[in-house]
């Protein structure tokens, strides 16, 4: 009984180390945008976000403050997120409302 339970133990703290590497610094969160827009970003660190739309090359786009969710923006780029959903802007383009996917579709 006591070898299961730290078997068990042990199983949980790799699955919860795991957990963390994956939604931590250095992953990525693909979003649909509509239209055949993609978005692909790397959470490179806390105070910068990378954003690759369709095949364009990638956007480092530095933190905001955010009374809500999770800001970035740039003088051409703007990205918001909160939950699954998010707002990307690029220039003077209307925002365009994006929702999360669990799997990257020809990315």
């Amino acid at each position: 009984m006591k070898t299961r339970m730290i078997a068990l133990l042990a199983a949980t703290i790799a699955l919860v180390a795991c957990n963390e590497i994956v939604s931590g610094p250095s992953s990525s969160t693909f979003y649909n945008c509509g239209n055949g827009t993609r978005l692909k970003v790397d959470y490179v660190d806390a105070e910068t976000v990378m954003v690759q739309m369709n095949d364009d090359a990638p956007v480092t786009i530095p933190a905001e403050k955010a009374a809500s969710g999770a800001k970035y923006m740039s003088a051409t780029h703007q990205f918001w997120s909160k939950g699954d959903e998010a707002m990307w802007t690029v220039g003077r383009m209307a925002p365009m409302t994006c929702n999360k996917v669990m799997m990257p579709r020809g990315m």
